[in-house]
């Protein structure tokens, strides 16, 4: 018998894992944090942005990082020392805050999306005062994270995915590339995996209460788009033996294959780490540093 979590349970579980790993690791390198950034001026914690500059030997390329956090969890401050390590090899990091899903505040993947549009914007219109490169721009997300910046990547080539998320104008800056940690891929089969463990509640808080409508879970999908054949940017994959979401980056590798992306991935598969789900997040040394790695070598390939 399978006992159903509520969302409250799942967040605790998440913050309590955060707050573990934030006290026994620290920040990579010499770093500069301008943090509490307002990209919305609206005076909320979802609308604030860290900017993670390296203090020394600058690569002159910005990374936005779009964190993971199963849609309800997660923020700025838990992703700085993962931020940090790309800083510390001479990246400029935009980490984002956004809108955390909600059926009570009628948040979901929609509302999500537009803070991603929004804090594009945002980063062109002070790229001068905050010293953003964004001729030499990428985006890195994980897991809802990486789901988000796939559609970001589809939103920005697909008018059906527009008019779906109401993004009715692009920001005058495209990411050059992508690297994705353990991303979201196909919504319709997390949906029905998900539902195995969570309960109704937590569903509609985590999906919304839309979540058992197709069309909402074909509209909400990566898997949808891609079939489509978009001319994407280049993006990059990874996952793992331990990952408990690896059928969704193991679908994501397989349609790129059959439908002929420009796409690199790793699938990692050593037995020794039991942090499977965005392992690279968490292990910094071994498996983990070779794909943060693999993910910088990606990224300076395609930004120029």
């Amino acid at each position: 018998m399978i006992i159903k979590v509520s969302h409250k349970l799942l967040i605790h579980f998440m913050k309590s894992g955060d707050k573990k790993f934030m006290k026994t690791h620290k920040t990579f390198g010499n770093i500069n944090v301008k943090k509490d950034v307002q990209y919305i001026p609206d005076g909320t914690w979802a609308h604030r942005l860290d900017i993670v500059y390296p203090a020394e030997n600058s690569n002159g390329v910005t990374l936005l990082c779009i964190h993971g956090g199963a849609y309800v969890h997660g923020g700025k401050d838990e992703t700085l020392i993962y931020a940090s390590y790309f800083a510390s090899r001479g990246f400029t990091v935009v980490v984002m805050n956004y809108r955390l899903a909600s059926a009570k505040e009628k948040i979901s993947l929609k509302e999500q999306i537009h803070d991603v549009f929004y804090c594009l914007e945002f980063i062109r219109q002070n790229r001068v005062y905050y010293k953003l490169d964004t001729d030499r721009f990428a985006i890195i997300g994980d897991s809802a994270g990486g789901h988000l910046s796939l559609l970001t990547n589809i939103i920005c080539h697909d008018e059906e995915a527009q008019k779906y998320f109401g993004i009715n104008r692009l920001p005058d800056i495209l990411p050059k590339c992508y690297a994705l940690n353990s991303p979201m891929f196909d919504y319709p089969s997390l949906i029905k995996y998900s539902r195995k463990y969570m309960s109704n509640k937590g569903m509609k808080n985590i999906f919304s209460v839309n979540y058992k409508d197709p069309d909402y879970q074909r509209l909400n999908s990566p898997r949808y788009y891609f079939h489509k054949k978009l001319d994407l940017e280049p993006f990059f994959a990874s996952t793992s033996l331990h990952d408990f979401y690896r059928f969704q980056t193991v679908l994501l590798i397989k349609d790129s294959k059959e439908l002929g992306y420009n796409f690199e991935y790793i699938d990692e598969q050593s037995p020794d780490k039991k942090i499977g789900h965005v392992y690279n997040h968490f292990v910094f040394e071994n498996e983990g540093k070779y794909c943060n790695e693999k993910m910088i070598e990606f990224i300076l390939k395609h930004v120029g």
